[in-house]
C-alpha cells in the first residue's frame, strides 16, 4: 500500500510542478489597448531558409514576404530591412500594406558586393522615396571588424550625394559611435543598438529598462545631439544565461512592453529587433539567436506585446512525458521489499528525474539544430535513461553495483547489470568534460545542460557513495580530474557568480571531479609530468597564436585598411578555415593516425592540433579530439617512451 501510496504521491508533484510552472507562473497581461509599433527589424527568410544560402541560388518567397508584411502590418507602421540584393520586392509589397522602410544596405569588407548592395540601395531607395523614411548604410560593421570607419565614411557620403533628399545614417552597437564619432559627420542621425542582453555587463531584466535609459542619455549627452534613432533594441525569449540575464518568453514581453511604454513618454525614435524568430542565427550565436522574434519560425504569435505570457507553454506534454516516466519506473517497486525509507528516497528519486528529463528534452527541443547536436542530443539522453534506470534499480534492490576498473571491463567483456552502470559512468563523465571544455574555450554560446547531468551526478552519488577510491582509476583519469578542475575553474571566472546555471554546472562538475580524484588517488602524478609539460605548452603556444594574432585588434585593424598583405591574407584562411571547421576535421583524423600508429611523434602531433583546434574556435571536434588523443598518451607504453 506504502509503494501505491508514494507513486500517486510524486505522480500528484509532478502534476502540479508542470502546473503551477506552465499555467500558474505566467506574465499576466494588465494592458487595455494596444497601439502599433514604430518600427520592426524584418529578414525575410523562411524557418530553413539562411542570407548566407543567397549565393548559393536561394530565391526568397515572394508570397513569404507578402504574408510576413500583412501579419506585421498589424502590429508596426515599419519595418527595418539590412540588405537590398535578392529582396528588391520588398518596398512594392510595404507599399501594398502601408508600412513605412528603413532600408538597409549590408555593407562588408568585400568591396563588390558591398558596391553591388549600394547601386541597389541607391535604385530602391530612388523609386520609394514615398515609403523609405531613411536609409542604413551598414550594420554593425565596425563591431564586427569588417571595414575601417574611414572606409565606411566613404561608402555613406556615396550614399548621401546618391540620395540627396533621403535621410542617411549608419547602425551599431552604441559604443561604437562613441569610439568613432567621425561617423556622425556625414550622417543625418545617429541609429544606436542598446541590447542590454548583449552587454559586455549583462542587464538583468529588472535594470534593463534603466540601463537603456541612461545609455541613450549619456549617448546624447557625448554626441550633443538629440536626433538619436534606436535602431535594435529587444530581449531574446530562449538561449542561455549569460550572468544574472535570463532569456525567457516571460521576460521578453516585460522588456519590450515597459520599453515601447517608456519610449512613448519620452517620444523615442525606435525599431524593435526582430519580427520573426531566425533560426540560421544559431549558427554563429548560440540558440540565444534565434529567438528574439515577437513570433515564432512557424509564424505563430508568442504574445509578446500582449496577452497572457508562459515560459513553458507545452506544459501539458512536458507534464505527460514525466509521469509517464514516473508510472515506467515505478515498476522496479513491483516485488521489492525494501524498507518504508527506501520506497520514500526511491519516490523522491523518481520524481526528481522525471522532471529533470523532461526540462532537458524541453532544452534540446530549442538548442539542437546541426546534425552533430542531434547526435549529441541522443547520446546524452539515451546514457541518462539507463543511468536513471539503475539508480532506481540500486534503491529497489536495496544493492550496489560491483565496482570494477573500466580498463578489466573492456579487457575480459566483463559487461552485465553490475558493471553497466561503470561504463555509464565513463560515458557520463566524458561528456561532462566535453562540455567543461567547450563552456570554458567558446561558452559565449552554448547553453549549460545542467538538468540532464543533475541526474547522472545524483545517480553516480547514490551507486557509488564512499567507493569511489575502489573504482581503480589509472592515468587518464588523474589527468582527466585536473583538466576537468581547470576548465571548471575557467568557466566559473569567465560566467561569474550571478549566472545560476553556470553555478550549477560548476556543482555537478566538481562532484564528477571529486569522484575522478578519488577513484585514481593510488595513482601518482610522476608518470605524468611530462604529458601535463606537452598539454600546458601547446595549449600556451595556440592561445598566444589566438590572441595574438587571429584576435589581435591592432592586426585587425591594419587588415581592415588594406587586406592585400600576405600576413591579411594568412590571417583571412586561418579565420576561413576556423569557420568551415577544417581543423576539427584535421584533429580528429590526427587522432585516428596516432591510435593506429602508436607513434610519439605522431600523438604529440594529434595533441598539438587537437589543442590549435580547441583555440581556433573548433572546440566541439577538437575536445573530442584531444581526449582521445589524451587517451592514447595514457598508455602505459606510450607513457614509457614519453617518459623515457
Amino acid at each position: 500500500m506504502k509503494k501505491v501510496s508514494l507513486t500517486l504521491a510524486s505522480l500528484f508533484v509532478v502534476v502540479l510542478f508542470w502546473y503551477i510552472l506552465g499555467a500558474v507562473l505566467v506574465l499576466k497581461d494588465n494592458s487595455s489597448t494596444f497601439s502599433k509599433l514604430q518600427c520592426v527589424s524584418y529578414a525575410p527568410f523562411g524557418k530553413d531558409d539562411s542570407p548566407f544560402m543567397m549565393d548559393k541560388g536561394l530565391v526568397i518567397s515572394e508570397e513569404l514576404i507578402k504574408n510576413d508584411l500583412q501579419l506585421l502590418s498589424k502590429y508596426t507602421n515599419c519595418i527595418r530591412t539590412y540588405s537590398t540584393v535578392g529582396l528588391e520586392m520588398v518596398p512594392k509589397i510595404a507599399r501594398e500594406h502601408n508600412l513605412k522602410m528603413l532600408m538597409g544596405a549590408w555593407v562588408n569588407g568585400d568591396e563588390k558586393s558591398t558596391q553591388k548592395e549600394l547601386d541597389t540601395l541607391i535604385k530602391l531607395a530612388s523609386e520609394n522615396k514615398d515609403i523609405v523614411n531613411a536609409v542604413i548604410v551598414g550594420n554593425e560593421a565596425l563591431l564586427r571588424g569588417d571595414l575601417s570607419d574611414k572606409q565606411l565614411y566613404k561608402y555613406i557620403k556615396q550614399v548621401k550625394t546618391a540620395l540627396p533628399d533621403t535621410q542617411v545614417t549608419y547602425a551599431d552597437v552604441w559604443e561604437y559611435w562613441l569610439k568613432y564619432p567621425n561617423i556622425r559627420e556625414v550622417t543625418d542621425f545617429v541609429t544606436i543598438h542598446i541590447l542590454p542582453y548583449w552587454e559586455d555587463d549583462p542587464m538583468n531584466i529588472s535594470d534593463s529598462i534603466k540601463h537603456l535609459a541612461n545609455v541613450r542619455e549619456e549617448v546624447e549627452a557625448i554626441l550633443k545631439d538629440k536626433n538619436i534613432l534606436i535602431g535594435e533594441t529587444g530581449w531574446p525569449s530562449e538561449g542561455r544565461m549569460r550572468e544574472d540575464a535570463l532569456p525567457s518568453k516571460t521576460n521578453q514581453a516585460i522588456f519590450v512592453r515597459e520599453f515601447v511604454k517608456l519610449a512613448q513618454e519620452k517620444n523615442w525614435n525606435y525599431n524593435i529587433i526582430e519580427a520573426f524568430d531566425q533560426p540560421w542565427k544559431r549558427q554563429s550565436e548560440g540558440a540565444v539567436g534565434g529567438y528574439w522574434g515577437f513570433f515564432d519560425k512557424d509564424r505563430v504569435d508568442k504574445h509578446v506585446f500582449t496577452g497572457d505570457v508562459s515560459d513553458f507553454p507545452n506544459y501539458k506534454y512536458l507534464g505527460f512525458g514525466s509521469l509517464l516516466l514516473v508510472l515506467v519506473f515505478s515498476f522496479l517497486l513491483k516485488n521489492s521489499t525494501i524498507s518504508t525509507k527506501k520506497v520514500v528516497l526511491f519516490s523522491v528519486v523518481n520524481t526528481l528525474f522525471a522532471i529533470l528529463y523532461m526540462l532537458q528534452m524541453e532544452q534540446f527541443d530549442i538548442t539542437v539544430r546541426s546534425s552533430g547536436e542531434v547526435v549529441w542530443a541522443t547520446l546524452v539522453l539515451i546514457t541518462h535513461i539507463f543511468i536513471y534506470y539503475f539508480a532506481l534499480s540500486s534503491i529497489a534492490k536495496n544493492t550496489k553495483p560491483e565496482i570494477i576498473a573500466i580498463r578489466e571491463i573492456i579487457k575480459d567483456k566483463h559487461i552485465n547489470t553490475n558493471t553497466l552502470p561503470m561504463m555509464l559512468f565513463y560515458s557520463s563523465f566524458i561528456f561532462v568534460l566535453i562540455s567543461t571544455i567547450i563552456l570554458a574555450f567558446e561558452g559565449r554560446y552554448r547553453n549549460f545542460e545542467v538538468y540532464i547531468f543533475a541526474i547522472s551526478a545524483i545517480s553516480f552519488v547514490l551507486l557509488y557513495g564512499g567507493k569511489f577510491v575502489n573504482m581503480q582509476f589509472k592515468e587518464f583519469e588523474k589527468l582527466s580530474f585536473l583538466i576537468l578542475l581547470i576548465t571548471t575553474a575557467i568557466t566559473f571566472y569567465n560566467e561569474g557568480s550571478l549566472n545560476i546555471f553556470s553555478n550549477i554546472w560548476v556543482m555537478i562538475a566538481l562532484v564528477f571531479t571529486f569522484i575522478l580524484f578519488r577513484g585514481s588517488k593510488d595513482t601518482s602524478f610522476s608518470s605524468l609530468k611530462n604529458v601535463i609539460k606537452y598539454i600546458v605548452v601547446f595549449f600556451a603556444i595556440a592561445a598566444s597564436f589566438r590572441y595574438g594574432f587571429v584576435s589581435d585588434k591592432d592586426i585587425i585593424a591594419q587588415c581592415n585598411l588594406n587586406d592585400d598583405t600576405l600576413l591579411c591574407g594568412f590571417k583571412n584562411e586561418i579565420g576561413y578555415l576556423g569557420y568551415i571547421g577544417v581543423f576539427g576535421i584535421i584533429a580528429i583524423f590526427s587522432a585516428i593516425i596516432a591510435l593506429v600508429t602508436r607513434n610519439k611523434q605522431f600523438i604529440l602531433a594529434a595533441l598539438f592540433i587537437s589543442i590549435f583546434a580547441i583555440m581556433m574556435f573548433n572546440t566541439i571536434v577538437g575536445s573530442i579530439a584531444f581526449i582521445l588523443t589524451t587517451m592514447i598518451l595514457c598508455k602505459e607504453k606510450n607513457l614509457k617512451v614519453l617518459n623515457s
